[in-house]
């Protein structure tokens, strides 16, 4: 909400690669629309946005697909709404003039959407169920500005980017920032399945926020695992055949993992050798998976191109830039990887299908048998372990992984599910991360841990299972959004580029959440009833072989220039990170990784994601600075 064009306009074009097709604009003496499209169903002007019902009293934007918008439609057309065009994005006012927010609970797809009910002087924003796209906004007295992405809302006069010291203390231990706070005490995030209301008159505006859905965890005991890969097969078919539809051209990423090569069988069958798939070769065999995207291709019958990337993305500019355009401190590796993979989809396609989202719906991370192990671990008396650990393990010579382990012996010996979770979930421990921060006021990362959701299991459900049903929804509320899906949308939109995510469709993955932990894994293999469906599908050795996942090889791709500006930036007396973070604690991190040394009982991987915390959280404060 705002009263210039001017300003609107500015907003736009910051978020032009969102969108590079059009921009549209509507103007009310209270509320300014602007949207810039990425036209990818209809074509034409008809599907330009901002889109409103018959009369201009309900108006629109939205970011996203909706894929029952078809049903939807006719369902409206029954009620004697009439549509323009064929684009998904007509159907939300209608849908709002006749269901009221309601109408939320019955949209299936990806979503960041604005609606203005001119009459009430309304605004109502909203995001989908995952938090697959998107939604920040600022609110202030006397108005309320919303956007895509943060750097577009920072353009805004009047909004407050003043740092909030809490989120970077919580960004430094979780490598992200969890939504609704923001590095900026004056923007936040709406969260997965949140709807903002907000009601304006002449001298105020009055907002607020409530949930239009939330999961519930709510495993089936009685789930035997052929029944579990019958029902998992039909709805990843059913999944994947609605997010087919596309005016442009359309691919699969199949990189060669379990889950792209079942969304990739799963839209051959529909496609058939029309449909295109692509992998990147990366330069490094060791990280290369091509040899198993080329057997799923020929098995499948698809339309396969393997895309050569020639050089890493290591290099200090394509650092920076992304880091930069990101918005906030947000510290995943594998987004330099990502983007370097959606700029070379986009010259080939406007749509990608991905297989993400299958860890977290069907069991996909090694924390599943490692809280088996940990459990198991904490059946022996505590005081044996302690003992152990301080006393035996020094006299064996360890490499630096096995080194770790006596500390997190001792700590695991005593500590509650919650710190349990918390260790798994974390890339610094709870005493790394509090002698890090200066602030010893601020609260501590354990809160993010607790239980949220409904968890409903059955009376004589055993510890496993409980806290096997937290690691997922933590995994679900916590990660997925604010880390995955987030790095996912910055990394190919940046491009032009749409991801979608068939693994998320709403009808499979709740049967994900449905499975008891014994049908999560088999020992350290992991996603049992997903490798059952692979089995049926595709070629043996892919159906076996083990999760890689996206990471790229650190040493390989990272340039000696790159070194030597990281400690030129980050060590340099004009730097910020001495006002929030402690010299002796991150001083000796950025030593030894600029000189290829270990640090203590930190892996080279550990070390790296701490460089890139660090870089990102002083471009931050640079930027907010100047």
């Amino acid at each position: 909400m705002m009263n210039s064009e001017e300003h609107a306009l500015k907003l736009g074009r910051f978020l032009s690669h969102r969108g590079p097709d059009a921009q549209g604009i509507q103007v009310w003496p209270d509320v300014t629309f602007v949207h810039t499209r990425l036209s990818v169903i209809d074509l034409s002007p008809a599907g330009k946005q901002p889109i409103s019902n018959e009369n201009g009293m309900v108006w629109s934007i939205f970011n996203g697909e909706i894929y029952n918008h078809q049903e939807l439609r006719e369902s409206l057309e029954a009620r004697g709404h009439k549509f323009l065009g064929r684009s998904d994005a007509e159907i939300f006012p209608h849908l709002y003039e006749e269901f009221g927010l309601c109408f939320l609970e019955h949209l299936r797809g990806m979503f960041a959407i604005a609606i203005y009910d001119v009459r009430a002087r309304r605004l109502t924003l909203a995001r989908d169920r995952f938090g697959i796209k998107p939604l920040f906004y600022a609110p202030g007295n006397k108005r309320l500005v919303f956007a895509s992405e943060i750097r577009a809302l920072r353009q805004m006069p009047g909004v407050d980017d003043r740092i909030d010291v809490q989120a970077l203390s919580d960004f430094t231990a979780l490598l992200y920032i969890p939504a609704p706070e923001t590095f900026f005490l004056g923007i936040r995030a709406l969260q997965p399945g949140e709807i903002l209301e907000a009601y304006f008159d002449e001298h105020e505006i009055k907002w607020e926020t409530s949930f239009f859905y939330k999961w519930t965890i709510s495993p089936d005991p009685t789930l035997s695992l052929g029944k579990a890969i019958d029902q998992a097969n039909g709805l990843l078919d059913a999944a994947t055949s609605r997010q087919l539809e596309s005016d442009v051209p359309l691919g699969s990423l199949l990189s060669g993992g379990i889950d792209s090569s079942l969304i990739s069988a799963a839209a051959q069958k529909v496609l058939g050798d029309r449909l295109r798939t692509f992998n990147v070769q990366f330069p490094d065999e060791l990280y290369d998976e091509t040899w198993a995207a080329l057997a799923v291709a020929k098995h499948i019958g698809s339309n396969h191109q393997v895309l050569k990337m020639e050089s890493g993305v290591g290099t200090w500019e394509q650092i920076i830039a992304l880091l930069q355009h990101v918005g906030q401190p947000f510290a995943d590796t594998s987004i330099f990887a990502a983007n370097a993979v959606c700029q070379l989809m986009r010259k080939q396609v406007t749509v990608a299908l991905s297989g993400d989202g299958g860890d977290e719906g069907f069991g996909g991370y090694n924390f599943y048998w490692q809280l088996e192990r940990i459990l198991s671990f904490q059946q022996i008396p505590s005081l044996f372990w302690k003992t152990f650990a301080t006393f035996l393990f020094p006299l064996v010579h360890l490499g630096v992984m096995q080194r770790s382990f006596p500390h997190r012996m001792k700590f695991l010996a005593d500590a509650d599910d919650i710190a349990v979770i918390q260790s798994l979930f974390c890339w610094l421990s709870e005493e790394e991360h509090r002698s890090l921060i200066r602030d010893k006021r601020l609260l501590p990362v354990r809160r993010f841990f607790m239980p949220q959701w409904d968890h409903r299991l059955p009376s004589n459900s055993t510890r496993l299972e409980k806290i096997s049903a937290l690691a997922t929804e933590v995994n679900v509320r916590l990660t997925l959004p604010n880390d995955f899906l987030f790095k996912v949308d910055m990394a190919s939109m940046k491009e032009g580029l749409e991801i979608r995510v068939p693994m998320l469709d709403e009808e499979l993955f709740a049967f994900g959440l449905s499975l008891p932990h014994s049908l999560k894994i088999e020992g350290r293999n992991c996603k049992k009833v997903l490798r059952g469906v692979a089995k049926r599908r595709l070629p043996f050795n892919v159906a076996q072989k083990p999760k890689m996942g996206f990471s790229i090889p650190i040493d390989k791709w990272v340039d000696s220039h790159f070194k030597v500006q990281l400690k030129e930036v980050l060590l340099s007396s004009a730097s910020s990170l001495p006002e929030f973070l402690n010299p002796e604690v991150y001083v000796p991190m950025v030593e030894a990784f600029c000189g290829d040394r270990g640090l203590g009982n930190i892996s080279r991987q550990g070390l790296y994601q701490r460089i890139i915390m660090l870089l990102a959280l002083h471009l931050a404060l640079d930027q907010n600075i100047h």
